[in-house]
């Protein structure tokens, strides 16, 4: 690698990043139990977002102040508008440095497949899809976000999880353990989800709460139900040969991977990758 390189791997709710020096191992940050802030460029807050990030860099990593050439994998940049949107956020903090941009699913198909091949999945506070060739991704599927689409994704799982104890169609022992006896507060959630710049990752922030309660079969079929709609909704778009292999990270696909395999081989999938987030495989990736 000619010079040092700083990768990150960007998400609507975190971010993740890699400082890859000319010598030396890779630096990646947040450290566990910490976050850095995620931003998408379709509705964040790229002011908020830049604060954030500059002082969490700076605290952690602080050679990566001076990078001089960054490659960023975003959420919500499939279109050149909003790449260029990430890219002036981006060279806010880094005015003079040599920035691109690729969409998160480009990163998740390097960082996932390296040079093979195979259908490629995120999901965490949205969905995204694609086939990846080894080398180009291929995107039939459009990215609808989460009021028309991103089905499987926190943020869809946590609409129906909300819409379901409203209406109270979950288990009353349910509803207790994750809203409290006098369940969720409409004013409170109409304030998180309709007046909140981040709508999509307040409903995937409901979406966490059902890892410790996996073993209820109401929250098991309400994964199940979610990720059975996403594999309707890939079929028409990807053939039988380009679905055989699924490779998936995001934190919807690791925290809750076990019904996620179970409902790939329902639909004649296998999960054969399934990480955390792309970001060690994309350091490998950019230093061949």
């Amino acid at each position: 690698m000619a010079k040092p390189l700083l990768i990150a791997e960007i998400g609507g709710s975190s971010s993740r990043w890699a400082w890859v020096p000319d010598e030396g191992p890779a630096i990646t940050v947040p450290l566990p139990g910490r976050s850095l802030p995620g931003f998408n460029p379709v509705n964040g807050d790229a002011r908020l977002f830049v604060q954030d990030l500059r002082e969490g860099l700076e605290e952690h990593v602080p050679a990566a102040m001076s990078a001089e050439h960054l490659v960023v994998y975003g959420a919500g940049c499939g279109s050149e508008q909003r790449r260029d949107v990430m890219h002036a956020t981006i060279a806010t903090i880094w005015p003079a440095a040599e920035i691109e941009v690729n969409t998160d699913l480009m990163g998740a198909a390097r960082g996932l497949c390296g040079s093979g091949s195979g259908l490629v999945l995120i999901l965490g506070t949205g969905m995204n899809a694609g086939w990846y060739d080894g080398g180009r991704l291929h995107q039939p599927m459009p990215s609808l976000g989460y009021v028309l689409g991103d089905e499987g994704s926190g943020a869809d799982i946590g609409r129906v999880l909300l819409q379901d104890a409203f209406y109270r169609r979950m288990p009353e022992h349910v509803r207790t353990a994750l809203f409290g006896p006098d369940g969720p507060s409409a004013d409170k959630v109409i304030d998180e989800v309709h007046r909140s710049p981040f709508p999509a990752r307040a409903l995937a922030a409901r979406t966490a709460l059902l890892a410790g309660l996996i073993t209820e079969p109401y929250v098991r079929e309400l994964i199940l139900s979610r990720f059975h709609a996403l594999m309707e909704i890939l079929k028409p778009f990807f053939p039988a040969e380009q679905r055989g292999s699924v490779h998936a990270t995001g934190s919807v696909a690791w925290g809750f991977r076990e019904l996620l395999s179970n409902c790939l081989l329902d639909h004649g999938m296998e999960l054969t990758v399934v990480e955390r987030d792309p970001l060690q495989g994309l350091v490998r990736w950019h230093q061949r």
